[in-house]
């Protein structure tokens, strides 16, 4: 059963990948790029929001937990306790390193696309609940949509981010310390089911874990699908219309 949504989960990653969007990354202006990524922001700053949501829905302690984690993750603090930057503070130190300016981040307006994407997102998750299959539901939504399609956004965004900045402190330029912490720790590394803890797991691979255990038949399977396919179209949808507005 798992082989059937692992087949699935590739081939969505595959197609999104090929969005002419990032097929054609290399040959964007630079000033285009910064208004795709400050437009990306408006999404990461919902994740917040969008993992509450889910916490708030399950039911089930076990997953709580390794939601509840990934959430606080988000804002990290030292072994004494202090609060580190959070990863919105981050991600904002890294548009600055790349380019942007305080203004445009903080003034640019949010694109009716992006806006209805956030919004058709929380509305997915608010029709899970009550259904036979909310629990698992939830899981394979929040996964997808935040974590899965998110390294694979940052990856195919990678080979015009890493001119500016790097992996490491190095090559005269800055470290990245959002989009390439995603890009490793959201990415889905490995098929369901087929998670190593050895060297940790991603967030994506957390989350497995637990839809490897709810997805008790055939119907849970393809309602995961069915929420997985509706998450890609977001996403590629939202990308589609950024084309179309930078471009007229």
């Amino acid at each position: 059963m798992l082989e059937k949504i692992n087949s699935f989960e590739s081939s969505l990653i595959e197609k999104f990948s090929s969005h002419p969007l990032f097929v054609k990354i290399d040959e964007m202006s630079w000033q285009k790029l910064l208004e795709i990524l400050i437009q990306r922001r408006f999404l990461s700053l919902s994740i917040v929001n969008i993992y509450e949501f889910v916490i708030d829905a399950l039911t089930d302690e076990s997953i709580k937990k390794t939601v509840r984690g990934i959430l606080n993750e988000e804002f990290p603090r030292n072994m004494k306790g202090v609060p580190l930057p959070s990863h919105r503070e981050l991600l904002f130190q890294d548009l600055l390193n790349l380019g942007a300016t305080r203004k445009m981040i903080l003034t640019t307006p949010e694109m009716a696309v992006t806006q209805k994407v956030r919004d058709e997102s929380y509305q997915v998750m608010v029709d899970c609940l009550g259904g036979e299959h909310c629990q698992v539901g939830l899981v394979a939504f929040l996964r997808f949509w935040a974590e899965v399609l998110v390294s694979v956004e940052y990856s195919c965004l990678w080979s015009r981010i890493s001119e500016r900045l790097s992996n490491q402190q190095s090559d005269g330029k800055v470290r990245s310390e959002f989009y390439y912490f995603h890009m490793i720790h959201d990415s889905r590394k490995s098929d369901i089911g087929k998670e190593s803890f050895l060297g940790g797991l991603t967030h994506s691979q957390e989350l497995a874990t637990h839809l490897q255990r709810l997805m008790s038949s055939e119907e849970a399977l393809l309602y995961c699908m069915n929420l997985e396919e509706y998450a890609y179209q977001l996403k590629y949808q939202f990308y589609d219309r950024l084309i179309q507005n930078l471009y007229e």
